[in-house]
């Protein structure tokens, strides 16, 4: 990765970090004050290879806007069928799952996320953020603990 590239993957994770913080809700939280769901870390890329990916990502995006969490989980599925390792649609059913209340699930999904997004610090903070949240519903001390570390040691990228 070049040093523009580590800049600016580097000035999007402080970013997302600064939203976080300035939110009143708790740190744990994923959803922002205004209910938003749209991490940065989600954003495609434009190309013409990615573009049925970016339809059906929009109309995930309508179905979660009209609470629709079922259906908006379905197309994300559908997403992956086209593209297995798009770490993103892991983590939008990571955090499908945390507000379906299914936190095991959430877990599950997150760690695939981080598989396939090694070279993204950013998605992997976000990732690990949806980890501690559902160890947090499932009382796991010992993984709340290790997804802090985690999210601390992402912060110098």
């Amino acid at each position: 990765m070049s040093g523009i590239s580590k800049l600016v993957v580097s000035l999007l994770f402080f970013m997302l970090l600064a939203s976080c913080a300035s939110t009143n809700k708790q740190a744990d939280s994923v959803v922002d004050e205004s209910g938003n769901y749209k991490y940065d870390a989600w954003r495609l890329n434009s190309s013409a290879e990615l573009e049925a990916i970016n339809i059906l990502l929009d109309e995930v995006d309508v179905l979660i806007e009209n609470d629709a969490l079922n259906a908006a989980a379905d197309k994300l599925e559908r997403v992956l069928r086209i593209k297995p390792e798009y770490a993103p649609a892991w983590s939008r059913l990571s955090w499908l799952a945390l507000q379906m209340d299914s936190p095991k699930r959430s877990i599950q999904m997150a760690k695939r996320s981080n598989s396939f997004a090694y070279s993204n610090p950013e998605l992997q903070a976000l990732n690990w953020s949806f980890i501690k949240s559902a160890s947090q519903k499932l009382q796991d001390e010992a993984s709340y603990n290790r997804a802090n570390q985690k999210i601390d040691s992402l912060k110098a990228f």
